[in-house]
């Protein structure tokens, strides 16, 4: 099945933003001690050419250049005049350095890379997830270690250290033990899970751990670590208040047992278990979280049986959580139990319920290896899951479930924790947080760099999915740098700084990158490939009605390094202005803090992802400051007897209309936002074919006006039918409007209904209807009507 992706046309307002480029400013010196050095990558054990080695220079300062080298294993690369130090490396062998003079030819010898790979598990055997695993070569200098290597665990504990160099090393891993109290400021105590550091073969210290030899070319299978207590990170982990067990009521016989099994009825052995609640007397050994508040723990035998004893009387919420499984519908890599699912059970005094069964069901998984344009494997490439979800007004490729490590030095993969669903795999090397090789484009499985050629990947649940190999093609990129100005126009790398694809180039890829920082206010992005980006920095909120600095750059990218950028944030418009009352029918004024005005962006290019709220005072007076790019003023919360009227400035009605802000003239300082009691109201019911109440129905809302059809537009509403198929709508403006009841809302973003296609699927089954102000209107709607 292919992807095929239509995008949403969005018009663009006004960039508030000050950004402007000028060139980089470097010395005489610095340019004329510019040189460069070259040689050939060659296996030390043949002698051939090793092509698509990444070979760098060793600085402290400014990262250097990185190039590959060609079918003869030849590289160029520009040096300064003095004597410097070469690394080369390729996934399968080792790293190796050569120190030369500039303008001279060298020959770099790679060795075959040694690996270690194997599992990391607890006394039971089961996985630890997420846990740190590396080699230390011993320091003869001072009796301690160095760290050489590292990388952490999957969901079956296991884990691949590659591309070693020769020697002699330790193998150790770092995992949760424990809870133990530690102060964590104020005079509070906390419990916390202490961290242990476990060598080969299961020893806590390096005198007593086996030193491993490893000769090139070694791959050292099941090399595995028995940690005893040892807990996944992520897995059940909080941190609460430590108190003094409470003594038992004499009363206390409650007991709660069960299983926790899987989706299939199988046992699930060594679960963790947690009950939490609130009775009116605690048993002997319970720590206390909250005043009058159970947190009880657990751990399930071979059967997967566990048990609570001791209990009395109460509202009790019984989960479970392990590696590898998550509760149905809810397929989370980070689990704590009997926080936000489990069973509830309403225990009598001296009650003893049984069969309280948890179920969990197998994370899905996805496994595969990255390939370069020879078929030689990608060490150091991340890989991800897209879906095509609707957000911000437009359809886009945005990340997905899962959790991955980048590609091992044989270029495998593993993504776990992925939920049900059709999945597009992509992959892409070179980026900050990869191995920064040069030149290759993102690829979507089965190997092409165009996503509108990708194919989906589905996944059932709890399934496995193997064999999605693919592999990366080598496109020109080039360097993006420049320097970052704050409002003040002092260097400054404070707050996000990031590079995304430009919703304007009709790409449906929309994965961000982060810069690399220095200091003096330098940001790079290495590796960019041709095509239209937009640079953004944001600053962060300032407070709850205060947006930080921001700033926005497009940026066309065609291959040539563009370094000399300069972008400077803007510390933005205000809004000010008061909110009045036209009361109609009595209605009492509500708290200000029961009103929510916000400047809702229209542009997520030229804007924050966190824009402020209004602070309302009592003397109903509000402010806003910080303000970048265009937007919405809007009514995004008040109590049901209000909804919005208008809002003026200056006396204009500008309702719905987009502002522009980002300089201080274009400042507000007279705005009203008028709220009026008079309220529409749309209620009735949605019945299914044969004239039942349909509970599980939506009904939607929305104008006849396509100029309406914005996202987060308030002509637009959607609602749930309630258990006896009943439909209430509060708050609409005047106007009209179609209603149309669906079975579900799509799948595919939260927002998926807002969209114009979609919309306009729904209005040849709709209801119209025109709505007065203050006016009630019933309708009944029929699930699937045509």
């Amino acid at each position: 099945m292919r992807l095929r992706v239509s995008l949403a046309t969005v018009i663009l307002s006004a960039i508030a933003l000050t950004a402007r480029a000028q060139p980089a400013r470097e010395s005489a010196a610095q340019v004329s001690q510019v040189r460069s050095i070259g040689g050939r990558v060659i296996a030390d054990d043949t002698g051939d050419p090793i092509v698509n080695a990444r070979v760098t220079l060793v600085t402290s300062g400014p990262a250097a250049a990185v190039v590959l080298t060609d079918h003869e294993g030849r590289f160029t690369l520009p040096a300064p005049s003095t004597r410097v130090t070469v690394v080369a490396n390729k996934s399968g062998y080792s790293r190796r350095e050569v120190t030369s003079a500039a303008d001279q030819s060298i020959e770099v010898r790679l060795s075959r890379g040694a690996a270690l790979s194997g599992r990391i598990v607890d006394e039971f055997g089961d996985p630890i997830m997420g846990v740190r695993v590396f080699v230390e070569k011993p320091s003869t200098s001072s009796g301690g270690s160095s760290g050489e290597a590292a990388t952490t665990t999957d969901d079956r504990g296991e884990y691949r250290l590659g591309s070693l160099q020769a020697g002699a090393f330790y193998l150790a891993v770092v995992t949760l033990g424990d809870a133990v109290p530690r102060g964590i400021g104020g005079g509070v105590t906390a419990m916390m899970p202490s961290t242990n550091k476990t060598y080969y073969p299961g020893r806590s210290a390096p005198a007593d751990a086996e030193l491993l030899h490893l000769q090139p070319g070694d791959d050292r299978p099941g090399t595995d670590i028995v940690v005893p207590g040892g807990r996944s990170i992520g897995l059940m982990t909080l941190v609460s208040p430590l108190q003094q067990p409470v003594a038992p009521a004499a009363l206390n016989t409650g007991v709660i047992r069960g299983r926790v099994v899987t989706t299939d009825l199988r046992a699930i052995p060594h679960a963790q278990v947690r009950l939490m609640g609130r009775p009116p007397a605690l048993p002997a050994g319970t720590t206390v979280v909250a005043r009058d508040f159970v947190q009880l723990s657990s751990v399930a035998d071979d059967d997967g049986r566990f048990e609570f004893g001791e209990l009395s009387a109460g509202v009790f919420r019984v989960g479970a959580a392990k590696v590898g499984y998550a509760t149905p519908g809810d397929v989370s890599v980070v689990a704590v139990a009997g926080l936000n699912s489990g069973v509830v059970v309403d225990l009598a005094d001296g009650q003893t319920r049984e069969r309280v069964d948890i179920t969990l069901a197998r994370w899905g998984a996805m496994t595969g290896h990255v390939f370069d344009e020879l078929g030689d494997p990608l060490q150091g490439a991340s890989v991800q899951l897209l879906q095509v979800r609707y957000q911000g007004g437009r359809r886009r490729l945005v990340g997905a479930g899962g959790s991955s490590s980048p590609t091992d030095d044989l270029g495998r993969f593993r993504i776990y924790g992925v939920p049900p669903g059709q999945y597009i795999v992509s992959a892409i090397v070179g980026s900050v947080q990869t191995a920064d090789l040069p030149g290759y484009t993102r690829a979507y499985f089965p190997g092409t760099p165009n996503a509108g050629a990708a194919q989906y990947v589905s996944v059932a649940l709890s399934q496995e999915v193997a064999g999605i190999d693919f592999s990366l093609s080598r496109e020109r990129t080039a360097l993006i740098a420049g320097t970052l100005l704050d409002a003040a126009g002092t260097p400054s790398t404070q707050g996000s700084v990031r590079l995304l694809p430009s919703q304007r180039s009709g790409t449906v890829t929309s994965v961000a990158v982060g810069a690399r920082l220095m200091p003096g206010g330098k940001f790079e992005f290495p590796n960019v490939t041709p095509g239209q980006y937009i640079i953004q920095v944001d600053r962060g909120r300032r407070g709850s009605s205060t947006e930080g600095e921001f700033g926005a750059m497009p940026v066309s990218v065609n291959g040539v390094d563009i370094t000399d950028l300069v972008l400077q944030t803007s510390a933005g418009s205000s809004i000010a202005g008061r909110v009045t009352f036209d009361s109609f029918l009595g209605a009492r004024a509500p708290r200000p803090a029961a009103i929510e005005i916000t400047p809702v962006p229209i542009d997520s290019e030229q804007s924050t992802t966190s824009p402020a709220s209004a602070d309302v005072r009592d003397d109903w007076s509000f402010s806003i400051a910080g303000v970048n790019g265009p937007r919405r003023l809007q009514l995004l919360r008040a109590p049901a007897e209000w909804t919005l009227r208008e809002i003026r400035v200056n006396g204009i009605d500008v309702t719905d209309r987009p502002l522009a802000f980002g300089k201080a003239n274009q400042s507000l300082t007279n705005v009203e936002v008028v709220l009026t009691d008079r309220i529409n109201t749309i209620s009735g019911s949605i019945i299914d074919d044969h004239g039942r109440p349909a509970p599980a129905a939506r009904v939607i809302v929305f104008s006849p006006d396509r100029e309406r059809w914005y996202s987060s537009s308030r002509f637009m509403r959607v609602a749930a039918a309630g258990a006896d198929g009943a439909i209430a709508i509060t708050g609409l403006p005047a106007g009209s409007y179609y209603a149309a009841a669906v079975a579900a809302l799509p799948a595919d973003g939260d927002d998926a209904w807002q969209e114009p296609a979609y919309l306009e699927s729904l209005v040849g089954r709709a209801v119209a209807f025109t709505l007065g102000e203050g006016q009630k209107q019933v309708v009944t709607l029929k699930v699937g009507d045509r």
